[in-house]
């Protein structure tokens, strides 16, 4: 086979993942881009992954506010005895009283903390990048499951489709084989052999049918739909064209994939954390004004009168029972790993895209055998019946013959059905959209 006719039959046989809007009502036909969309809408763990992405941008928050002004209201209430008095001619005068109030307002802003704080904020808006790209994997990994179910669940139906056929076919050679043996034309080892091959059949039936239940409720689960619900799906194995070139597969891989956009910005959040660390034990510089009321001025101490406090402080930390040097040496041996961790990432995406493309490649190759062994079973089918009319053929020679087409027409649907499941792993692979685009 040329390479040539191996990319005619390869591409002709890559769905086309093609999807439309979602339809949220369980009772509408759903194309693989419906189901897709679905799941995205439906689905608890994208719902999730979206308040991390709040709570992250929460923390960002916070420490932003480092920048504002912080203010607060304080009232307090000493009681003092004994009270110091100063007896003069004429008079007592008493130092303080014994009931002290006091009430005041007070705004405090720090004017330089040598980025302190901005180290903080950038620590902060990295992990929401992180919390982002987490979302993202999450959105990516629901869709490539719900398109692989999706076509599960096509592709057990039309093996059921295969098999219902060729348990009919097999019980109508029952029944011949058994009209034979009444008649004394055939021994009662042919109804036997084809009693034994309907079972084999039926058997085969009821696990295919087993493994579609449960296809069908791992979707309904994807979705949220209820256990009843109606899976009304349309979808073909219909030609589409995804470029097969590995060498630009792998350098779309590295840019496209979540996980290698998620190392870069571990790799930036581990360098703001450094930077976040090293300023911790920074000087900082701040202001405080404070207005209020209280009572304790001479003459009339228990008079309450306003005043204004005015302060300017200067902290500079001295020692932090090492806890910076901990700090530091923790996102150090973080940014190494992030590094690291890079390295292996992209390591792996390159391994990945070799592994999907090669299972597409065997996939692919597999199609075109299947399809010369079913029309070859046709004709050797066509050949077995007229022997068959022609009386030089046995019933079970021709049941042989007609079970080699139903063999090969699950082998041919198999192989279809691992070249989406083979194009799907490669979307996936090289960060490409699962449903095509």
């Amino acid at each position: 086979m040329t390479s040539h006719r191996f990319l005619q039959i390869l591409t002709a046989s890559v769905i086309a993942l093609q999807g439309s809007a979602a339809q949220t009502s369980p009772h509408v036909s759903l194309s693989v881009g419906d189901a897709v969309a679905l799941v995205l809408s439906r689905n608890p763990a994208l719902v999730e992954s979206g308040h991390d992405i709040d709570a992250s941008r929460a923390r960002a928050d916070q420490s932003r506010s480092g920048y504002l002004p912080s203010a607060e209201a304080e009232a307090t209430y000493v009681l003092l005895a004994p009270v110091s008095v100063f007896d003069l001619p004429g008079e007592s005068i008493k130092v303080f009283p014994y009931n002290n109030y006091d009430g005041h307002i007070g705004v405090r802003q720090t004017i330089y903390d040598f980025q302190k704080t901005s180290a903080q904020v950038g620590l902060a808006d990295s992990r929401i990048a992180l919390a982002e790209d987490s979302r993202e994997a999450v959105k990516r990994d629901l869709a490539v499951r719900a398109a692989e179910t999706f076509y599960v669940i096509l592709f057990l139906r039309r093996s059921i489709e295969v098999q219902n056929e060729q348990v009919q076919t097999l019980q109508e050679h029952l029944a011949i084989a058994r009209r034979k043996t009444e008649a004394g034309t055939a021994t009662q080892l042919d109804e036997l052999t084809t009693q034994v091959r309907v079972a084999a059949a039926q058997n085969v039936k009821i696990g295919l049918e087993n493994n579609l239940r449960s296809a069908e409720i791992t979707l309904r689960r994807l979705a949220v739909l209820p256990s009843d619900a109606p899976l009304d799906l349309r979808g073909e194995f219909s030609p589409a064209v995804f470029p097969l070139d590995r060498d630009s597969l792998k350098k779309a891989a590295l840019t496209g994939r979540i996980e290698a956009r998620s190392a870069d910005d571990a790799l930036a959040s581990a360098r703001a954390q450094q930077r976040a660390a090293g300023a911790n034990d920074a000087p900082s510089l701040n202001a405080s004004l404070l207005y209020g009321v209280k009572n304790g001025y001479i003459p009339n101490l228990d008079v309450l009168r306003g005043n204004i406090v005015g302060v300017v402080d200067l902290r500079i930390p001295i020692f932090d029972g090492n806890r910076t040097r901990s700090m530091e040496e923790e996102a150090t041996a973080t940014l190494h790993a992030a590094e690291s961790r890079k390295q292996g990432v992209a390591l792996m995406i390159q391994a990945e895209v070799d592994q999907a493309l090669s299972e597409l490649t065997a996939a692919g190759e597999r199609v075109s055998v299947s399809e010369t062994n079913i029309n070859q079973a046709d004709l050797a089918v066509k050949n077995a019946r007229l022997r068959y009319n022609a009386g030089s053929l046995s019933n079970l020679d021709l049941l042989d013959a007609e079970t080699a087409v139903a063999q090969a027409r699950l082998t041919n649907l198999q192989a279809l059905y691992d070249v989406v499941t083979g194009t799907i792993r490669l979307r996936r692979a090289t960060g490409s959209p699962v449903t095509g685009g």
